[in-house]
């Protein structure tokens, strides 16, 4: 009996020891966790916040640095180089550096390039710095482009513009932006294609007798190219009066006329006398006798602009000059007749 006593209280101590353990567990599970011990590291950024707005950088076009470089015209590869001339404002309160910028070039409203920079330039606060674009294109399959570009060379700008993604910098943070608007602008050529001044030569231009029914009229037009680029002179339907009489009309062909250039070109004109007025053959036959008769040239004078495009030829005077009569195997007599200088 008392053997069996003795196990019973061993029992129900460990029974009570185990649920004093158990509550005790309990109790730990269910109180607070202690706070972890605290770790900052030197110069670790624990919190951000704005003080200010932060604005792309600001492009401007230079005018005076903008222009095209070259157009290689049809058939001859197509190339075009735009230079462009610009100047970067740093619109922020801080210092910043651009550093790289992904730009397309349009011209006339069409994409025609697209490349990247990489100009490191710094800019402080407010301040502004220069950025020059040389950028190329081909233009071979763009014919809708080619009048544009060509009237750039003769004095009507042709309108661009640029788009792109900026990344730039301040002493902590980078910045990028989405595609934007950069700026845009008009270029002319660098070499200039001026109109041609015209006139005649009196002294050369002559009427003469081939045979007794063939008189035919050989005048001498002098034409300055004064521009930097060269092109070609034509005309249609280019009238000879004779003290303002109709004696002949004809097409003048190309005429090539080098960049900064005088050229003399003979204009022959064939007279038909049974197709003449009875009064323009009566002009005829007293300049063939020696009597002098003012002689015109009227028509619609153009100038080629690299094989793509024409344009009027602006007429500061009347092609007009006063003639003697010359009979072909005779002597000139007076060969007085008006005339400039070679330099119109």
């Amino acid at each position: 009996m008392r053997r069996g006593r003795s196990a019973r209280v061993a029992l129900r101590s460990a029974w009570q020891a185990g649920l004093v353990a158990l509550a005790a567990a309990w109790l730990v599970a269910c109180a607070p966790a202690p706070a972890p011990a605290s770790v900052e590291r030197e110069g670790e950024i624990t919190s951000a916040t704005p003080i200010g707005d932060v604005f792309a950088p600001r492009f401007e076009v230079e005018v005076d640095a903008t222009h095209i470089e070259r157009f290689d015209p049809p058939g001859a590869g197509g190339g075009f180089a735009l230079a462009v001339g610009s100047s970067v404002r740093n619109p922020n309160a801080f210092p910043i550096v651009l550093q790289s910028v992904e730009y397309t070039l349009s011209i006339a409203g069409e994409a025609v390039a697209t490349g990247r920079l990489e100009p490191a330039l710094e800019l402080n606060a407010g301040a502004s710095g220069a950025l020059d674009w040389a950028i190329a294109a081909d233009l071979t399959e763009r014919r809708a482009l080619w009048s544009a570009v060509v009237g750039a060379y003769a004095g009507t700008p042709l309108p661009f513009d640029v788009e792109g993604r900026l990344v730039f910098a301040s002493q902590s943070y980078v910045f990028t932006t989405g595609r934007r608007a950069l700026m845009s602008g008009t270029a002319l050529a660098r070499e200039a294609v001026r109109s041609p001044r015209l006139r005649l030569d009196g002294v050369s231009s002559r009427i003469a007798l081939v045979r007794s029914d063939a008189p035919v009229a050989v005048i001498t037009l002098v034409a300055a190219n004064p521009g930097d680029v060269g092109y070609f002179l034509s005309a249609r339907d280019v009238v000879l009066e004779l003290d303002g009489f109709v004696l002949a009309t004809l097409d003048l062909g190309p005429v090539p006329m080098p960049a900064g250039e005088t050229i003399r070109t003979e204009i022959t004109f064939l007279i038909d006398r049974a197709r003449l007025s009875s009064d323009a053959e009566a002009a005829l036959a007293a300049v063939l006798g020696g009597q002098r008769g003012a002689v015109r040239v009227k028509g619609s004078f153009v100038y080629d602009v690299l094989g793509v495009d024409s344009f009027p030829v602006d007429l500061e005077r009347d092609l007009v000059v006063t003639l003697p009569g010359r009979v072909a195997g005779t002597d000139a007599g007076d060969d007085s007749g008006d005339h400039d200088g070679d330099a119109p």
